[in-house]
């Protein structure tokens, strides 16, 4: 009896040896766990990447994995013209300003926003090996060949552990630099727009288009509102510093002082430094770009600074009327900027 379970016993022992032997063995075999990487995954809703020169632009990832396995790592590839011939221009470097430091619009001197940021070389087009954004480089202005040229074809490598997949054929086509937004010119022809109002007998017309601010509570007589389309605004550049300066015009093209405009905190208009008011402008030391960045704070909202010129009169009966004016814009060319406000119908400054 005790020989049997002896027996047993080591029968046991034999099948567990040789079990184990055989799960070792097939470890040893297996082939390492590859991550996987769809055929379909691409880049998507992207006909032709139209990047702006004279800024940096970033497009925030549009891929579609797809289910492919994360990490995924992103490189560009074989960029060239339109015509399959190198592009060397587009990994050419040239100078650009980086942020070091946090931008958050409480800085008091145009120095404090200086220290926060840096020059560098980089090249007009990269792409974040992470997460496949695409960034595009204020260093390609002049560089690079822009709309009507047919621009460029580049390929992205996408890959993962054990598996890699190349998107081929994606189009770059840059706009010529914009220096200002609102624009009144086609961003592609470069023709002056066009816009449609009504004459005053109800006539409709097309006219050359022009930028205009919105106007609140604007009369201009005793009892008539003007409307926007009464206000005219105009970017203008006169040199390469760092300043920006308002000045305001009447219907006579003559100056309308901008103590005028009494309800305005000019000491907050602009993210700008050292005010200078006079009886013909206000100006400041500002930097550029304007907004500095895409972060809204008192001075900017959607990657738009916005501005907020008022005045108060009485009306009839003492009714107290608070007038506005309103615009949002950007300046992407550093210099000295000047916005004109030119109405075609002089304001009502003057209480009842």
């Amino acid at each position: 009896m005790r020989t049997k379970m002896m027996f047993k016993r080591n029968i046991n022992i034999l099948y567990a040896v040789s079990l184990m032997a055989f799960f070792l063995v097939s470890c040893k075999k297996a082939p390492a766990e590859k991550d996987y990487l769809s055929d379909k995954a691409t880049f998507s809703n992207v006909a032709i990447y139209e990047p702006v020169l004279g800024r940096t632009f970033l497009y925030k990832t549009n891929f579609s994995a797809d289910g492919s396995s994360y990490p995924l790592n992103f490189s560009l590839e074989n960029m060239r013209h339109f015509d399959g011939s190198a592009a060397p221009e587009l990994m050419k470097s040239a100078q650009v300003l980086e942020w070091t430091g946090l931008y958050d619009g409480k800085e008091k001197t145009l120095k404090e926003i200086e220290e926060k940021r840096r020059v560098v070389n980089k090249p007009f087009f990269e792409i974040r090996p992470g997460s496949g954004d695409l960034i595009f480089y204020k260093s390609g202005s002049g560089i690079v060949s822009s709309y009507p040229n047919e621009g460029y074809l580049f390929d992205i490598k996408v890959s993962n552990k054990g598996n890699e997949r190349l998107i081929k054929n994606l189009r770059l086509r840059p706009i010529q630099d914009i220096a200002y937004e609102p624009f009144e010119y086609d961003p592609y022809t470069r023709i002056r727009k066009q816009e449609s109002r009504v004459r005053p007998n109800g006539v409709p017309y097309t006219t050359a288009f022009v930028n205009h601010a919105t106007m609140s509570n604007v009369y201009l007589s005793k009892d008539t509102l003007m409307n926007d389309s009464l206000s005219r605004v105009y970017f203008r550049k006169t040199g390469n510093g760092n300043s920006l300066t308002f000045k305001f015009f009447d219907k006579d093209s003559a100056v309308i002082d901008p103590a005028r405009f009494n309800l305005t905190k000019w000491e907050e208009l602009v993210h700008g430094f050292n005010l200078i008011k006079t009886n013909t402008q206000v100006s400041y030391e500002v930097a550029y770009p304007i907004p500095l960045t895409d972060l809204d704070t008192k001075f900017a909202i959607s990657n738009k600074a916005k501005i907020n010129i008022g005045y108060t009169r009485t009306g009839f009966s003492s009714t107290r009327i608070d007038a506005n004016l309103l615009l949002n814009f950007s300046i992407y060319e550093k210099g000295d900027w000047v916005i004109i406000f030119k109405f075609q119908r002089t304001p009502r400054f003057q209480n009842e």
